[in-house]
């Protein structure tokens, strides 16, 4: 399953910047954990929004983490900064918190990957 979500061009910064530290693992908080994710065979991706338009994306870990204690944010998807996949930038309206990428929305190459 694809899902998105919007970044600044710092907090995306940051997140990459992991890609040279030791542990390249990064995290992502949400309210929910969208229905769908974790389906066996499937990869899930979190593709990134910035300035308006997706720019990328990261493959998720199939582990989530759960917090109660956090009311606000208790899921934490996490990702491997590594599997960070740049693709050609494509509008996208500006949106609130984590939503589903609906096939054929975001123009990838014929495997799926990166930029055409």
């Amino acid at each position: 399953m694809d899902i998105g979500v919007c970044m600044s061009p710092e907090v995306l910064e940051h997140k990459l910047e992991a890609q040279r530290e030791r542990n390249t693992e990064a995290a992502w908080n949400v309210r929910s954990v969208p229905k769908g994710l974790g389906q066996p065979g499937l990869s899930d991706r979190l593709f990134v929004a910035s300035e308006g338009a997706w720019i990328g994306y990261f493959v998720l870990s199939t582990e989530v983490l759960f917090s109660p204690e956090d009311k606000a944010v208790p899921w934490t998807l996490l990702f491997d900064t590594k599997t960070w996949t740049p693709i050609k930038p494509m509008p996208v309206k500006r949106f609130r918190g984590i939503r589903k990428v609906n096939p054929g929305e975001i123009d990838l190459d014929d495997q799926g990957q990166g930029m055409k």
